[in-house]
């Protein structure tokens, strides 16, 4: 069970309901009445949200493993001051795509007072993107499965009102700055020179289009329950990182470069600097990036736009 508290810098703290509301999209009621507390969260989706696992006591996840609320469900469940139990409610997978969400879900039973978390697209986009690097898949193809895709997620969050009264959506953030695709963009320019941007504004076309869908498909709910989006995209691109320590050259490189974040990902074998990184290594972001995704989902929830 983690109860881990997390100290922040003192930037934080100067932060405005203002800039939070200019910041973030989503969907949900113009004010707020019995406002909604949840008493577990339930969290399905990818790498974004995977918890490790319990043989490796949960320092494998998919970041650099230090002794920090270091992933973004765990840092909303402890800003909600609720005892988070990754063995009874969390079920992200780190390969998991959009079509994997439903079976994540499939022998859970919900409670009264539950919250559902998801994340997913990350894969998705991902996989087609590597699909177009080698040639089994156009540009344009990909780009219009990611816009198919963003409708499968948000339909399948929409149906899990039947399940649960309260629903947080994330979108897919921007892969476009990422090690990954840095590693990756001579490979793009020398298969689609005539594409403007190259792989950084492919992957970006292809975000867009997701998360788009996901918008457009949103609908509107009754004050005080259904789904929320909140806008990781956004975020993470329009975010302060210098306020929080993240260096520029650190919105580029791997925190550990050599090796996949996970149980061999750790303060020790990460530079002595991570947490002036955004990037773990070339997808995962860092603790300090995480908690950061979680701190302002849980601002966004407190505020007009969540319940």
């Amino acid at each position: 069970m983690i109860k881990k508290m997390l100290k922040w810098p003192m930037q934080v703290v100067a932060l405005t309901m203002l800039g939070l509301l200019l910041l973030l999209s989503g969907c949900g009621s113009s004010s707020k009445y019995d406002e909604f507390f949840p008493t577990r969260i339930v969290s399905i989706g990818d790498f974004l949200s995977y918890q490790g696992t319990p043989s490796n006591g949960y320092a494998d996840k998919l970041t650099v493993n230090d002794l920090t609320v270091n992933n973004w469900v765990t840092q909303l469940a402890t800003s909600y001051n609720i005892a988070f139990d990754p063995s009874l409610t969390a079920f992200a997978t780190p390969n998991a795509t959009v079509a994997d969400l439903p079976k994540q879900l499939s022998k859970f039973v919900p409670q009264p007072g539950d919250m559902l978390v998801i994340n997913s697209g990350m894969n998705d986009i991902l996989n087609h993107t590597n699909a177009v690097l080698n040639k089994t898949e156009t540009p344009d193809q990909a780009i219009a499965a990611l816009g198919a895709l963003g409708t499968t997620y948000q339909l399948f969050a929409r149906d899990q009102l039947k399940n649960f009264a309260h629903i947080l959506i994330l979108n897919a953030y921007d892969l476009k700055g990422s090690p990954f695709a840095q590693k990756n963009a001579a490979k793009f320019s020398s298969l689609f020179p005539n594409y403007a941007g190259g792989l950084s504004q492919f992957i970006q076309d292809e975000t867009r289009n997701f998360n788009n869908k996901i918008i457009s498909n949103a609908g509107t709910y009754v004050s005080g329950q259904g789904v929320r989006l909140f806008d990781a995209e956004v975020l993470y691109l329009s975010a302060d990182f210098q306020g929080y320590g993240i260096t520029t050259a650190g919105l580029t490189l791997a925190a550990c470069p050599v090796i996949m974040a996970g149980i061999n990902c750790t303060a020790t074998s990460a530079d002595p600097n991570y947490n002036n990184y955004l990037y773990a290594d070339d997808v995962n972001v860092t603790p300090v990036a995480q908690r950061l995704l979680g701190a302002y989902a849980y601002t966004f929830l407190r505020s007009a736009k969540g319940w």
